[in-house]
């Protein structure tokens, strides 16, 4: 089993491989679960419980999770653009 599908059981270094974020007040190590067939990719705690994309802050993920973690809705589709832009008259 990966690493990735079971958060309880990585071999490997703690941070490399693993999806951290912060659910509630909490922060947890999460697994991604990529269903087969056409179902969405999903986050789920140590004990398995789905969560939703909007109860989730993602904190740090491996680049290898980016896609599945968008198309699972847990990242937007397009960077976030931080540059403030005002439509104002000066």
């Amino acid at each position: 089993m990966s690493p990735v599908d079971n958060p309880t059981h990585d071999p490997r270094p703690t941070a490399h491989g693993a999806i951290f974020a912060r659910v509630g007040d909490g922060f947890h190590r999460l697994a991604l679960r990529i269903p087969s067939g056409n179902g969405k990719p999903a986050l789920v705690n140590a004990t398995g419980a789905k969560l939703n994309p909007w109860d989730v802050e993602l904190l740090y993920w491996p680049s290898e999770a980016e896609t599945p973690l968008r198309r699972g809705g847990y990242l937007p589709l397009q960077p976030v653009d931080l540059e403030l832009w005002c439509n104002c008259a000066d």
